[in-house]
């Protein structure tokens, strides 16, 4: 983020080619992203956000799951019509897509011209140089089995390490008032049904100077609200073996000087333990907000996942959680339709919330992937039953959350304002410190004015299921 200024400065006077970039996936591809932008426009190119104006079109891919890799196909293939159409002349796939099918996917989709991979982004620039080279001398180098034809370049690490992130630059894509940092990336948790180590490499924590100047800047630059992200926050540190710790970090970031948020996402509850639980509960700026997969609640479901915790121990943890910070607003995601899931157990965790533990609850039907350890339990539970227990999952908790909700009309609450609504110029819309950004209900304004990227307090008047309603007090 610190190079961005002189980077806008370098592709205003050398404006070679167009760039479009599209971003399919979670948050963390948002990032990628973000350094992918600084990168090119630090060496000459520009950016557009018409593909049909674009001579280069570049993908960042998500394939966690079978309906994201066909996504990811989907809109590559579509996006290389203007190859043919536009002004197009290169198509690049980055990300896990690339990651998981390697070249493979380059003789299945010969569209695609180049493929860029996850541990690599700032390396893109030189990709594009390698495209044009590689096309003007009209050859490239063969592929294992004849898989790359003539031209395509590949730049995959054979295994990630990810040691730009100590030191990357972005541009930030999110709106003015928040953004992401991302603290580590990988994953060495081995859920059974999770294919992150195959696709993002084992776990690989920032160092804590480099977390928090990253922090420091994006206060300096007017942002609110830091979401502190990885595919695993809780094990943070447990790979630099010196006791650093998840709860280091955040009492690091939270002494920092300013007005904002810090919002944690995707704390594993096995590693998140009572140091962290105490550092989210005494922070000056944490916000009372946790992301923590659960998965499920069912001791013999849990285990098969591989989720390294039981149903008991998941309960006291979220009961201690609700001791330390009774007004914590807990967000978690279960899978339904796991193959050794019984009704049995599925009734045990539509019970569990039912309890009403959660502020907001994401549910996803299992997904049957070729390249995940519980492959080898088939996919027995029928699709039109994983529909069911997902579409009960989400009722219960829509009770829970209208209620909430309900309860909240005449109270006050501090809302980070995020500017004009998407659903119309005629709303302001804003975010309580419960509301997460992206993937939970926001706060709708309706009168009195507000700048945008500032706290003000505002006075519930009305409420649905997911969204508030309010006015400036």
């Amino acid at each position: 983020m610190s190079n961005t200024e002189p980077a806008i400065r370098a592709y205003q006077f050398n404006r070679s080619r167009r760039i479009y970039l599209e971003t399919l996936g979670c948050a963390k591809n948002r990032v990628d992203t973000e350094i992918m932008i600084t990168a090119l426009l630090g060496t000459g190119y520009e950016l557009t956000a018409d593909p049909a104006q674009a001579q280069v079109i570049i993908v960042n891919t998500c394939a966690f799951l079978t309906a994201a890799t066909e996504e990811g196909i989907a809109r590559l293939l579509d996006l290389s019509d203007y190859k043919s159409g536009g002004v197009c002349e290169k198509l690049v796939c980055a990300g896990c897509l690339s990651e998981r099918y390697r070249e493979d996917l380059l003789k299945e989709v010969p569209e695609i011209d180049g493929l860029l991979g996850s541990s690599n982004f700032q390396e893109i620039p030189a990709l594009l140089d390698e495209l044009y080279a590689a096309g003007e001398e009209g050859a490239g180098e063969a592929g294992e089995a004849g898989a790359r034809s003539a031209g395509q370049v590949v730049r995959l690490l054979p295994k990630p390490h990810y040691a730009h992130y100590e030191t990357h630059s972005r541009v930030l894509t999110t709106p003015g008032a928040y953004a992401y940092l991302k603290i580590a990336e990988g994953c060495s948790n081995m859920c059974s049904f999770c294919n992150i180590p195959f696709l993002r490499g084992y776990f690989s924590s920032r160092k804590i100077e480099s977390v928090v100047g990253e922090a420091r800047e994006l206060i300096a630059a007017g942002v609110r609200e830091i979401n502190i992200i990885s595919q695993d926050i809780s094990s943070y540190g447990a790979d630099f073996r010196d006791g650093t710790r998840l709860a280091h970090l955040l009492r690091a970031l939270d002494n920092l000087e300013g007005d904002y948020w810090l919002r944690l996402f995707y704390a594993y509850p096995n590693t998140f333990g009572e140091e962290e639980m105490e550092a989210l509960a005494g922070g000056r700026h944490l916000a009372p907000y946790l992301d923590m997969p659960f998965q499920h609640i069912s001791a013999r479901v849990l285990q098969d996942m591989n989720r390294r915790i039981t149903g008991r121990e998941i309960r006291g943890r979220v009961t201690r959680l609700k001791e330390l910070l009774p007004r914590l607003a807990l967000r978690t995601t279960f899978i339904v339709g796991f193959p050794t899931e019984t009704e049995e157990d599925f009734a045990e965790l539509l019970e569990f919330v039912r309890e009403g533990w959660f502020e907001h609850v994401g549910v996803f039907a299992y997904s049957h992937e070729d390249n995940i350890r519980s492959a080898r339990l088939g996919d027995p539970v029928p699709a039109r039953v994983k529909r069911q227990r997902r579409k009960a999952l989400l009722e219960a908790q829509q009770e829970i959350a209208s209620a909430r909700n309900a309860a909240r009309v005449g109270q006050v609450f501090r809302v980070l304002v995020e500017g004009p609504s998407a659903e119309t110029d005629l709303l302001l819309q804003g975010r309580a410190e419960f509301q997460g950004p992206e993937v939970d209900g926001v706060v709708y304004i309706n009168e009195g004015t507000a700048q945008s990227g500032q706290f003000n307090q505002v006075e519930i008047t009305d409420s649905n299921v997911y969204d508030l309603i309010g006015r400036i007090v």
